[in-house]
């Protein structure tokens, strides 16, 4: 019985993660939405593009699919190639002005992402390794 109580105690923090993913993702792209029209009304005033290597955390395919997913999704972003063997993410950004930025965007993008894919554990921490720092 014991082992019943704790199963919506763990499905009310994922689900919580999730809508906290969702409510970040959001934010996210009205974000970038805005600066792609900012640029097509004032075209070439922010163009920096680059195509930037970036160390995954992600170690399933199916939350390497989720991540090439939600970067596609974002406006000014376009993945370009997977390095399975890393694994990494080769990107395409339409305004990278700060490398340093961009990455982390996209690593704090991948760190809520993987919060909300992976199952919670007894702590309420998701499982798996989103919380280490093994990022090049």
């Amino acid at each position: 019985m014991r082992h019943g109580v704790g199963l919506p105690s763990r499905l009310l923090r994922r689900t919580i993660r999730i809508m906290r993913f969702v409510g970040y993702f959001a934010v996210q792209l009205v974000q970038a939405n805005l600066v792609v029209v900012r640029e097509i009304v004032t075209p070439g005033s922010g163009l920096c593009p680059a195509i930037v290597r970036i160390q995954l955390r992600a170690r399933t395919d199916d939350e390497i699919v989720w991540m090439v997913l939600f970067v596609g999704l974002t406006p000014g972003t376009l993945p370009l190639a997977i390095d399975r063997s890393a694994p990494a993410l080769f990107v395409h950004g339409m305004h990278v002005h700060d490398e340093t930025a961009f990455r982390l965007r996209l690593a704090t993008l991948e760190d809520r992402l993987l919060s909300a894919l992976r199952p919670a554990t007894a702590t309420g921490q998701p499982s798996g390794p989103a919380g280490d720092d093994d990022r090049g």
